[in-house]
């Protein structure tokens, strides 16, 4: 079993939402972890050890994993081709400084990033990767350089939040399944400025979900999470907004990392055939070139 297809980030530009819209589709079989991470951190397990975790796929039309990782990471393009030249390549990509600034984020709340370092300006110092992966055109060329143009689709989180409906049928008409699907998860957002006021709790609650997989009970824990209530009462009660913490941006850091990203995304535009993209930096950096 060879899987179909692969979702490879960026991070922090709606992969989850990625890998719940093919989550429940009927004709996809997704790793239900979203990040396996084979072509990036475990390829030398083998594809044994790769296809085994979606062994079970049954009757899927399309197979395939969702992991971040792989976009930035220099030798997945050539790993991916080699397992599978007709592989299809799902990118979602963001404003490229709300990525990094989202990916400072996603530190803070993993406890990478602490004291002094909250500043946005200073995680840009501490961890190089913010403004590496936010380079999108200079990862994208390696799987360029690879794989077909029409093995890739490239999808916005701005336009996912703008017309979700629209982008699932692009990304399934991609994948050659059925169009009409309505997922769960549509115009659902997640909210990765979110972090837990209390482990003990939130850890109480993963044991108790497990609990209810292992008796048997999985779709009805699902059904719980996706609760309206369920949700409205973990967020009131067990998160805090990680943006009351940490400071915005600094304005002169947004224009200095816009002079950075300008020609980085210049060539994206020309990479993916499109005139504008729909992003403020793109915009501040075609207005100050006019």
């Amino acid at each position: 079993m060879k899987i179909d297809f692969i979702g490879i980030g960026a991070q922090k530009c709606a992969s989850t939402w990625v890998h719940r819209v093919l989550s429940d589709h009927p004709e996809v079989a997704v790793y239900p972890g979203k990040e396996i991470d084979f072509f990036s951190f475990y390829y030398n397990f083998g594809y044994e050890w790769y296809e085994r975790h979606l062994a079970d796929a049954g009757s899927a039309k399309m197979v395939g994993d969702v992991s971040a990782s792989y976009f930035s990471d220099t030798n997945a393009p050539d790993r991916a081709f080699l397992y599978n030249p007709k592989m299809k390549i799902i990118l979602s990509l963001r404003d490229p400084i709300e990525r990094a600034y989202s990916n400072h984020l996603m530190e803070v709340k993993q406890g990478h990033i602490t004291g002094e370092n909250l500043d946005f300006e200073k995680g840009l110092l501490n961890n190089p990767m913010y403004m590496i992966q936010s380079h999108y055109a200079q990862q994208l060329a390696r799987w360029l350089a690879v794989f077909p143009r029409d093995q890739i689709i490239v999808i916005f989180q701005e336009d996912i939040r703008d017309t979700p409906s629209i982008q699932a049928k692009n990304l399934y008409q991609f994948l050659n399944i059925a169009e009409d699907h309505q997922s769960w998860f549509l115009e659902k957002r997640v909210n990765e400025s979110r972090s837990i006021k209390n482990a003990g709790l939130d850890s109480f609650l993963k044991r108790l979900g497990g609990l209810g997989r292992s008796i048997g009970g999985g779709k009805l824990v699902q059904a719980v999470k996706r609760s309206d209530l369920v949700r409205r009462l973990r967020r009131s009660h067990n998160q805090i907004d990680l943006r009351q913490v940490v400071p915005p941006i600094h304005e002169d850091t947004r224009k200095r990392l816009q002079d950075m990203l300008a020609d980085d995304m210049r060539e994206l535009a020309r990479q993916i055939g499109r005139e504008e993209l729909p992003w403020p930096t793109w915009q501040a950096i075609n207005k100050k070139s006019t």
